[in-house]
């Protein structure tokens, strides 16, 4: 009876309670993809009960019933709701939510939000960056922002890439933009940091942004920063590598041994048509027996190999309450496509920051790195003192000539040189011809102090400093038939040092008034200062060429030794001051006083200022019923910003001594001028307007953002045109002309998350630019072709480098063709031969019938990239392109159309003109007709127009239930295949790679001019990320 008593007690008690006898804890731990996640909130949905996670992520919650709803959230991250479904144990990882937060951009000695940023400041899409298969930063950097040109030197390994921001901003100067790492200016930054380093990069383009920085920002401003540690994480380990199989594109088609005969005789022919009939006057023929017994080699192909590329990093961060640190290292290496290039790099990096005490926080960014690049001849004829590219080589090289002879020894010159060309052996070129080996070593980074004066003033104090060191060790060997080639040998030894310190101090302040009047602004000071030092040693005629007997000293012929040091000091005093009204509007005003030693004193100091509006439409009272436009900002911006990157003391004349002068019959040693100088040169300045928009549509999903600009460049930095009487002196630098780019930009994103398992982002950019010489002293010649022979004209009211050339008018067809139009005289024109407008009317064709026909930059660049995540899924695609740019192909001049025995392309073969109405792009073969057919026209030039896929990439993660016994946090592993596909009407290898080392020290004034260059490779990788 007691016993049911007790029953009957509980069975009532347990009615009364309710649910509270189903009452049970839930656990678990919450972490996105970097680790686990504190203060992540946890909530009953539609209950006030929660629960939040701890430091390491953990949390506990009790529930009243098996079926409630858990809602996850945390700022920054998409919320996630999941049924306990009975569970006692529901771990989550949070996806981050990009369009949650508004985003902070890093601008000049600070931050800023990017909604309230009035300047045009663009931030590159990280994620996008880090899937591009690079050893170089800036190459990864081509066509994600807008308005930012990168152009690759070369394909070869270790060669790096060209970065220009809105146009060319000088003539005779560097186009660089000034690179800064953690706040530190550094050279060649983007090439000497692991791409798998950097956190961030801000890229200011406009005047008015980039003002910070006066006389170092006329070409914009790349803002880098590397990645730190996050005080209170446990130490988490990543670990990344990959290995890529690389190939070359789509090779230029040439003749085959039997086409290239069959030229050879037809050219023949028709110029034994125009000698008297004496076959000693002749010139031979190659006959049947003679060309059944040579080989069939395919030149081109065989200076290609398939080659392998490898990287490999690993890194830890966290930190400790008051500490932070990141360390990293990486390694990569990559063999070149060609024979015998290769390139490797080691990198390093530490970060620590600590706070010392509640006022005080000091840290350190530590960055070195070690390369050694085995260079090949990649580019030019020769002229620029580097070698003939090998490329060039076996485009010249006939099919008929075989690689080795039966020795196994490189075979020089053919038994028959005047049927099969004189050219050099393109695979003994590359691995007999040169030695050139370049070890690269160095140090940037810096020491900073930030002392919290106050809660709205603060300053920072940072040393900065980047050391680099290069040894280039170069040995043209003695080599090919009777030792032709290099005789006498020569070795090059270069040792240079660059050592680039700065020390700023930077005064902040940042206040509200009643939460409307927000102001904020900076005072600085920086003062840096540059050292180079250069040892130049030549030694030749070595009798053995062993490399253990190759060294200094050894040679018997002319030694001689150079060294060379300089040194530029720059001292800035700079303030910005931002104001905002109640986030509508937005005022920023920036000055800043410079002083340079590369100028004389009474010119040593300029002023540069700047300032912008912003008024955030989208916030005003009549914007309310407005539904379709989330945020919309208009920015209107003028900066000013300067150049002085030119020699040291320019403004003094230079003089030398080891000159012999002839008095009384005795040469006598003594000194003469090696170089003007110009007590007048100021800086080379630029003012630039900008106006743009940013808007936001359907809940911030979809970003546009759109700019104009207009950036005038005076006081232009040239060498003054000199009289030949002046003798071997260097020109002075003077201030002369005025350069005009305008230009256009437009970036669009969209980013939707469909469900937990699916989500997808789309960028877009693209620009326009003309650009356009307004003022210049005299027009430049540049870009040469050939002896005394300029492809390029840069003067007023054409774009720098524009292509100067006779433009082709079609093949003269008959004698009646050739007798009512204009020819060059004595030029003995026949049917068949290059026909060429007229453009003065004279009926003769000069000089004077040269105009302007294109430009080497292109009128619009872009790029596109699509992400997609399903489910462990991850696909990415990145295309890039350009159009409207025009490429010189040199090259062509000597292997389209037979005028020495060089091999010829399948094109010329194809298209070549063999009677009346046969053709009317290609003229006939023929050795007479070279100095017609070959004039430097628009018959060499090519529309360099191009869409490149630059990177497919399909990853999965494995899930990490799968993979937590192992105390894996994210195993990542990843297919990527880089430059896959290219569409361009461009017939040589690649319509990027123009760079020519005959006219490096020109720059602009004359880029695309295609020698036969080594081109980008083709890649497949297969890569893996862990992280602990």
């Amino acid at each position: 009876m007691r016993k049911q008593f007790i029953y009957i007690l509980f069975l009532i008690g347990a009615i009364f309670s309710g649910s509270d006898l189903y009452a049970q804890t839930v656990s678990g731990v919450i972490s996105d993809i970097n680790g686990p996640l504190p203060g992540v909130n946890i909530i009953v949905k539609g209950t006030t009960k929660g629960a939040a996670t701890d430091f390491d992520g953990n949390y506990l919650i009790e529930i009243d019933n098996s079926n409630a709803v858990l809602v996850f959230s945390s700022i920054g991250y998409f919320s996630q709701e999941i049924s306990v479904n009975g569970k006692d144990v529901i771990n989550v990882v949070l996806v981050e939510d990009a369009q949650s937060l508004d985003e902070i951009v890093v601008i000049g000695y600070g931050t800023q939000k990017k909604s309230d940023v009035t300047g045009a400041v663009s931030v590159v899409d990280i994620e996008t960056f880090d899937k591009t298969v690079s050893p170089f930063a800036s190459q990864a950097l081509q066509g994600l922002v807008s308005g930012v040109n990168v152009t690759a030197n070369t394909g070869a390994p270790g060669d790096g890439a060209k970065v220009s921001i809105r146009g060319i901003g000088s003539v005779g100067l560097s186009s660089n933009p000034l690179f800064i790492v953690d706040g530190v200016p550094t050279q060649n930054a983007m090439d000497n940091l692991a791409p798998s380093d950097i956190e961030n990069i801000s890229v200011l383009k406009d005047g008015a942004s980039a003002a910070i920085y006066g006389s170092r920002a006329s070409n914009g401003v790349v803002i880098i920063t590397t990645k730190k540690g996050k005080k209170g994480k446990a130490p988490k380990i990543t670990v990344s590598s990959l290995y890529s199989v690389q190939t070359h594109g789509e090779l230029t088609k040439m003749t085959n041994r039997d086409q290239y005969i069959e030229l050879y005789n037809e050219a023949a022919n028709n110029d034994n048509l125009l000698l008297p009939n004496n076959p000693e006057l002749h010139r031979r023929t190659i006959d049947a027996t003679l060309a059944s017994s040579l080989p069939n080699v395919d030149q081109l192909e065989s200076i290609f190999r398939t080659a392998a590329m490898e990287q490999y990093t690993v890194g830890v961060s966290g930190g400790t309450e008051k500490t932070s640190y990141n360390l990293s290292g990486s390694y990569f290496r990559q063999e070149g496509i060609l024979l015998g290039s290769e390139y490797n790099k080691v990198t390093g990096k530490a970060n620590i920051n600590t706070e010392v005490n509640d006022w005080l926080n000091a840290g350190v960014n530590l960055n070195i790195y070690r390369s050694k690049n085995q260079i090949v001849a990649s580019s030019g004829d020769g002229f620029g003192g580097n070698g003939g590219g090998a490329v060039r080589y076996a485009l010249f090289r006939t099919a008929a000539i075989p690689i080795y002879d039966a020795n196994g020894n490189f075979v020089d010159l053919p038994d028959e040189p005047g049927f099969f060309g004189d050219g050099f052996n393109p695979v003994g070129v590359l691995k007999t011809h040169q030695n050139n080996l370049k070890k690269t070593n160095g140090v940037f980074g810096d020491v900073n102090l930030r002392f919290k004066l106050s809660d709205r003033f603060s300053l920072i104090s940072t040393f900065g400093v980047d050391r680099s060191n290069y040894k280039q060790r170069r040995f043209d060997r003695t080599w090919g038939t009777n030792d032709r080639i290099n005789d006498p040998n020569r070795l090059t030894v270069i040792n240079n040092q660059i050592v680039n310190s700065s020390f700023s101090n930077v005064l902040s302040y940042n206040h509200t008034i009643n939460e409307k009047h927000n102001i904020s602004g900076i005072l600085g000071t920086e003062s840096i200062n540059n050292t180079e030092e250069v040892v130049l040693a030549v030694d030749r005629d070595f009798a053995n060429q062993s490399a253990l007997l190759v060294q200094l000293g050894n040679g018997d012929g002319i030694r001689s030794t150079e060294e060379s040091s300089s040194e530029n000091k720059l001292l800035s005093f700079f303030g910005r001051v931002n104001y905002n009204y109640s986030q509508k509007y937005f005022f920023t005003l920036i000055g800043r006083r410079d002083g340079s030693s590369n100028f004389i004193k009474d010119n040593r100091w300029s002023n540069f200022f700047s300032g912008s509006f912003g008024w955030r439409i989208s916030n005003e009272k009549f914007f309310e019923n407005i539904d379709f436009i989330d945020k919309w900002m208009l920015r209107l911006g003028y900066g000013e910003n300067g150049n002085q990157s030119i020699p040291p003391f320019s403004y003094l004349e230079r003089i030398d001594n080891g000159f012999n002068y002839p008095i009384g019959g005795v040469s006598q040693s003594g000194s003469a001028i090696i170089a003007f100088g110009n007590a007048l040169l100021q800086w080379e300045t630029s003012q630039q307007i900008d106006i743009g928009t940013d808007l936001s549509f359907l809940n911030g999903k979809l970003g546009v953002t759109i700019d104009y600009f207009r950036k005038t460049s005076e006081g232009l930095l040239l060498p003054s045109p000199i009289p030949p009487s002046s003798g071997f002196a260097a020109p002075a630098i003077i201030n002369t002309g005025n350069l005009l780019n305008t230009g256009l930009e437009l970036e669009v994103n969209y980013r939707n998350r469909v469900n937990d398992d699916f989500s997808y982002s789309l960028n877009a950019n693209a620009a326009y630019l003309k650009n356009e010489i307004l003022e210049i002293n005299a027009p430049i010649l540049a870009g040469r072709i050939d002896n005394n022979v300029f492809a390029t004209k840069t003067e007023v009211g054409q774009p720098v480098g524009s292509f100067f050339l006779y433009e082709m008018d079609g093949i003269f067809q008959n004698e009646l063709e050739i007798f009512t139009s204009a020819t060059p005289i004595g030029s003995n024109i026949l049917p068949g031969d290059v026909k060429y407008k007229d453009k003065n009317g004279d009926g003769v064709i000069t000089d004077l019938d040269r105009s302007h026909v294109g430009s080497p930059m292109p009128d619009v660049t872009f790029g596109f990239n699509a992400d997609l995540n399903y489910k462990n899924f991850d696909f990415s695609m990145f295309i890039a392109g350009a159009v409207g740019q025009e490429i010189y192909y040199q090259v062509a001049t000597d292997i389209e159309g037979f005028y020495r025995p060089f091999n010829l392309t399948k094109r010329y073969y194809d298209e070549r003109w063999t009677g009346e109405g046969t053709s009317n792009t290609q003229p006939r073969a023929s050795w007479r007709a070279k100095s017609n057919n070959t004039r430097p026209s628009t018959r060499f030039l090519e529309d360099g127009s191009f869409v490149r896929l630059k990177n497919v990439q399909l990853g999965y993660t494995i899930p990490k239930k799968t993979i937590q016994k192992f105390n894996i946090d994210k195993f990542r592993i990843y297919v990527s295949g880089s430059n896959l596909l290219t569409i361009t009407k461009y017939p040589g290898l690649d319509p990027e790679q123009t760079t020519s080392n005959n006219s490096t020290s020109e720059g602009a004034l004359a880029s695309n001019i295609d020698w036969g260059t080594y081109p980008t490779a083709i890649s497949m990788s297969l890569g893996l990320q862990i992280i602990f």
